[in-house]
């Protein structure tokens, strides 16, 4: 990974690859024409994130990429929800929308604290160790945040992406949440120039 590569790319390019990231994320639990899981999306997807938060060692920008991977993540993830209110509960189609937005939005925030207060921790001049362990962290911290400890909120955990791919043996033993945190390492890994090769043939074999 090379520090700064975030800053070469203006505010709008990257809050257009943080929503793309984070839609890819979801769809990556359930391909829409399928119902397919695509374990490789997934951590393609946590490729992209991971590449934006590791160009900069400002906790605002980093909260700012989380927030929008983990909000365009659970509306694309939870589309369901707008039906539910507007055709079966009858809320009025702006309102529905908003519901489902408000919902997701607030939700993101447990990426966005983790993300940033990673970027805090690390300080100015991370290590490579520092950089990859505070993502796998935050990660990991977010999901367990919104999905066990607080909200009970567990719809679109990325682990779920690979009840088929190379990584399904591992659930009985570290469950749904440390295949999260794998991904999110291998994400790091391909997201880094100097072992991208290797990353890319385990992507592959997934």
């Amino acid at each position: 990974m090379v520090q700064g590569t975030t800053t070469r790319l203006n505010p709008l390019a990257t809050t257009g690859l943080a929503l793309s990231a984070g839609g890819m994320h979801a769809l990556s639990l359930a391909w829409p024409t399928s119902g397919q899981a695509l374990g490789a999306l997934q951590v393609l997807s946590l490729a992209v994130l991971a590449h934006l938060v590791s160009g900069t060692t400002r906790p605002r920008v980093a909260a700012w990429m989380g927030w929008c991977f983990a909000t365009a993540h659970g509306v694309t993830a939870t589309w369901w929800l707008y039906i539910s209110m507007h055709q079966y509960g009858g809320l009025d189609a702006p309102l529905a929308a908003l519901a489902v937005w408000a919902l997701q939005a607030a939700l993101g925030l447990y990426l966005a604290m983790a993300l940033a207060l990673a970027a805090a921790l690390c300080g100015p001049n991370p290590s490579v160790l520092a950089r990859c362990s505070s993502f796998v962290a935050a990660w990991l911290l977010a999901e367990l945040a919104r999905a066990v400890w607080f909200t009970g909120f567990p719809w679109g955990v990325g682990g779920y992406a690979h009840v088929d791919s190379a990584l399904a043996w591992t659930a009985p033993w570290i469950g749904v949440y440390g295949i999260g945190a794998l991904t999110a390492l291998m994400g790091m890994r391909l997201a880094w120039p100097r072992h991208r090769g290797r990353a890319i043939v385990v992507l592959l074999l997934m």
